[in-house]
C-alpha cells in the first residue's frame, strides 16, 4: 500500500466525508497515483472504517433537501455518483429535518415571490405563475403536485393585497 496516498486519502477525508466513487475519482485524478495502489488504499480505508459511504449519503440526501430538490432528482443526482439509496432513507430524513412534501414547496414559491407582488392583469398573472412553475419543475417537482400549491399561494397573494 502507498502511503503517501493513504495519507493524503486522510487528509481528505478529515475535511469532509466522500463516497467511494468520489474519493477514488479524485486520487486518481493525481497523475502519479497508480489505478492498483488506488484500490488498495481504499480497501484499507473501508477496513478501518474511514469510509463511511451511508453518513455522506445522509448528507447529499440533506443538503438537496434542504435545497428543494425532489425525490427523483435526487436519486438522479446520486446515481451520477454511484450512489445507492435505500427506500426509506429519503422518509427518515424528511421528518429529522420536519419536511412535508406540500411544505418544502409552499417554501419554494415564497422563495421566487420574495420582494414581487402578484400582477392584476390576466397576462402579467400568467407569465408570474409560469415562471414559479418552471422554477418548482427545474427543483425535480411534478405538475400535478405543484400546481395545488401554486393556486394556494397565489390566492393567498391575491387576498393579503386587499
Amino acid at each position: 500500500m502507498n502511503q503517501r496516498i493513504y495519507n493524503y486519502s486522510i487528509h481528505l477525508l478529515a475535511r469532509q466525508d466522500y463516497s467511494e466513487y468520489k474519493l477514488k475519482q479524485k486520487l486518481r485524478s493525481k497523475k502519479d497515483n497508480l489505478p492498483h495502489e488506488v484500490d488498495e488504499v481504499l480497501v484499507k480505508l473501508k477496513e478501518k472504517g474511514l469510509l463511511r459511504e451511508e453518513a455522506y449519503r445522509r448528507l447529499f440526501i440533506r443538503k438537496w433537501m434542504i435545497k428543494g430538490e425532489a425525490e427523483d432528482k435526487i436519486r438522479k443526482r446520486g446515481s451520477q455518483e454511484k450512489l445507492t439509496f435505500e427506500d426509506d432513507e429519503f422518509e427518515k430524513i424528511a421528518t429529522e429535518l420536519g419536511f412535508t412534501d406540500d411544505e418544502s414547496l409552499e417554501k419554494l414559491v415564497q422563495k421566487k415571490l420574495r420582494g414581487k407582488s402578484i400582477p392584476t392583469d390576466r397576462l402579467g398573472k400568467q407569465k408570474l405563475r409560469d415562471k414559479v412553475i418552471r422554477f418548482l419543475m427545474s427543483k425535480g417537482h411534478s405538475f400535478s403536485d405543484i400546481k395545488p400549491v401554486i393556486e394556494k399561494s397565489f390566492q393567498a397573494s391575491l387576498e393579503a393585497d386587499f
